[in-house]
């Protein structure tokens, strides 16, 4: 399935040390009126280096121009002020509702 998931994505990078694999970020739409930013992955020995908010910038600065930026994560606190500071607001921050 997940093999299956990263082939259709809209975009993926990735943050590598020679041929290790240590951050990803991929986007799922149709790139223009919508993007999903899905998995943002780093692994926990490369986090709090600016990975994380590598990957995430170039992908909001490849889709600069599309109208709706879409984030959805787990519910874990420390990652909340990691978001907000990138841009991010949460639905109650903008009267609005999420349906899953």
């Amino acid at each position: 399935m997940l093999k299956n998931a990263y082939a259709n994505s809209l975009k993926i990078f990735g943050a590598y040390k020679k041929e290790k694999l240590f951050g990803i970020i991929r986007v799922i739409a149709d790139g223009y009126s919508i993007i999903f930013i899905q998995d943002i992955l780093v692994l926990p020995e490369y986090q709090h280096l600016g990975i994380g908010m590598a990957l995430l910038k170039r992908i909001l600065e490849t889709y600069q121009n599309t109208y709706q930026k879409i984030l959805l994560t787990d519910k874990i606190e420390k990652t909340i002020p990691f978001y907000k500071e990138m841009g991010f607001k949460m639905d109650i921050e903008i009267e609005c509702k999420a349906f899953i």
